[in-house]
């Protein structure tokens, strides 16, 4: 829910001072961060798509907790075995505390073995965010493994 303010201003006309007040809505972090949450998250499904590092090194810190070389190793040894078909992620609820923004993920994804085997699972994950300028970097997935 947003937070009012109330403005209030002062006008000058024909020798009368008029106070004008009204409310302007202060945007919860649930409303300022959502959509470029969600848009982040819909640039990374099609980075993994593509199936290569590069396409997604960008979007997880190099703080990443779990670690990064073995994220990279995990998700790079992925690559090599299976070609994701499908992911879909659905932004549940997002907090912010502590400087980080956390989203409440539901994700549902499709891939295709590289011997043609099809597959799918759905997860429910918790991203840990980090705001950096107009985007966020990935410092933890945890909840149902993603990768």
């Amino acid at each position: 829910m947003a937070q009012m303010t109330r403005t209030t201003a002062w006008v000058l006309t024909g020798g009368l001072i008029l106070a004008l007040t009204g409310c302007t809505a202060v945007p919860s972090a649930e409303q300022q961060h959502r959509a470029p949450v969600e848009t982040q998250l819909q640039s990374l499904s099609k980075g993994l798509q593509a199936g290569t590092w590069s396409k997604v090194e960008h979007f997880f810190s190099p703080n990443y907790q779990e670690g990064y070389g073995e994220l990279r190793d995990r998700l790079e040894a992925s690559f090599r075995t299976q070609q994701l078909i499908d992911l879909q992620f659905t932004v549940n609820r997002v907090l912010q505390a502590d400087g980080l923004v956390n989203a409440q993920v539901r994700w549902n994804k499709s891939w295709v073995s590289k011997t043609g085997v099809p597959g799918k699972s759905t997860g429910l994950s918790e991203f840990t965010l980090q705001p950096q300028g107009s985007s966020y970097r990935i410092i933890r997935i945890s909840g149902d493994k993603l990768f």
